[in-house]
């Protein structure tokens, strides 16, 4: 019976860590996102730090290539655009916030600080894991600024965001930002 009780405490502590909120409002006040309003999303990651290579983005991939690294970052540049579109598209009626890629005249500014990245991989297509196993992981800061007073309105951070598993990095980095939207549609509700 102890050993039933201390299993069920196990698997409901691994619960719980599972449904962790990734994204956490550090500093400042989310209820600017129910504010009609749009922010120009910047997302700094062309050159963040590739997990367990020790290496930035620019230096891993140059050294597979120059090609390599190009393709990296067109992959990133669609994932960015995908961040935009999917936070605009799932954001309930209570968050009045746009997002855009471009806007001259938009008064926040949303600023993505990916300062560590792990690409992920396929393998685990090849032996049938979970949808997430060798999914693209991310972390680091976002802070929403006042275009207006160049002021941070709020910060958050985030941690082990994680996309599916894909065959291709593409994929991979698309389905991380579109998470990455999803956890902070979550954190600003």
């Amino acid at each position: 019976m102890k050993r039933l009780i201390c299993m069920m405490a196990i698997l409901m502590g691994v619960v719980v860590a599972q449904a962790a909120d990734r994204v956490k409002l550090v500093k400042g006040d989310k209820d600017i996102f129910h504010v009609e309003a749009t922010a120009v999303v910047v997302i700094d990651d062309h050159k963040t730090m590739i997990d367990r290579r020790d290496q930035t983005a620019d230096v891993y991939y140059t050294s597979k290539g120059e090609e390599e690294y190009q393709k990296f970052v067109e992959d990133l540049d669609r994932a960015h655009l995908s961040f935009t579109t999917y936070f605009n598209e799932k954001k309930k009626k209570a968050i009045q916030m746009t997002m855009a890629d471009q806007a001259d005249d938009a008064e926040y500014t949303l600023k993505i600080k990916v300062t560590k990245m792990n690409v992920g991989n396929a393998g685990g297509m090849i032996w049938g894991m979970s949808k997430k196993a060798g999914g693209a992981q991310i972390e680091g800061t976002m802070q929403l600024i006042d275009n207006a007073t160049g002021e941070a309105v709020c910060e958050f951070e985030f941690e082990k965001v994680k996309g599916l598993l894909s065959p291709t990095f593409r994929a991979r980095a698309i389905s991380v930002y579109r998470y990455l939207a999803d956890e902070l549609l979550k954190a600003v509700k």
